[in-house]
């Protein structure tokens, strides 16, 4: 699954293409810490998502510090 990050910066659009949902919301973060702008995901079928909407439909609580195998 894929999915694209992006917000708006002074200079203009960035955008990120991710292939995980975790790795898609950490970036995301990020760049609402670094710029202080709206931010948002975009899943494969356009369907668009802020950061507390993509947690709550994409990642699952406790996912990012769960061992693989546990």
């Amino acid at each position: 699954m894929k999915f694209i990050v992006s917000t708006s910066t002074p200079d203009g659009p960035l955008s990120y293409q991710t292939a995980s949902p975790e790795i898609a919301l950490e970036r995301a973060r990020a760049l609402a810490e670094t710029w202080q702008q709206n931010v948002t995901i975009q899943d494969m079928n356009g369907r668009v998502y802020d950061l507390d909407a993509f947690d709550t439909c994409f990642v699952r609580p406790g996912s990012a510090d769960a061992l693989p195998g546990a």
